[in-house]
């Protein structure tokens, strides 16, 4: 198919093509009895554009600001960290972590006393 484009008539319109008198002559569709309920709802359905500042706060935003922040605090402990003596730094984070694993396994006593021997429990106890 080789369709040439015609240039516009001489008063500089497209209007006498012979597609828009084809599309003249077409009957216009009616619209459905629906179309005023789908125009509404379709209003209704769509969200109000957000501003700028809306945008900036949503959630997600939140979100990636506080892992940026979370970041940046790790960061810094870690490197007030290194300033200190290596040993001083392993004996701190030994005791934290054995304080947190003696409270774990005695809070696991605690919901199933039946898993534990007498002479377990009185080690934990620290009789």
């Amino acid at each position: 198919m080789n369709h040439q484009i015609t240039p516009p008539d001489e008063d500089g319109t497209w209007e006498s093509d012979p597609v828009w008198k084809l599309l003249k002559q077409a009957p216009a569709p009616p619209a459905s009895a629906r179309f005023a309920d789908d125009v509404v709802r379709l209003a209704r359905l769509t969200p109000a554009p957000r501003s700028w500042w809306q945008t900036l706060l949503a959630p997600a935003p939140l979100a990636g600001l506080t892992a940026a922040t979370a970041a940046i605090a790790i960061a810094v402990i870690s490197l007030t960290n290194l300033q200190q003596e290596p040993s001083a730094q392993v004996t701190t984070a030994a005791a934290s972590i054995e304080e947190i694993a003696e409270t774990e396994i005695l809070l696991a006593a605690v919901d199933h006393l039946e898993n534990f021997s007498d002479t377990e429990l009185a080690s934990l106890v620290g009789f």
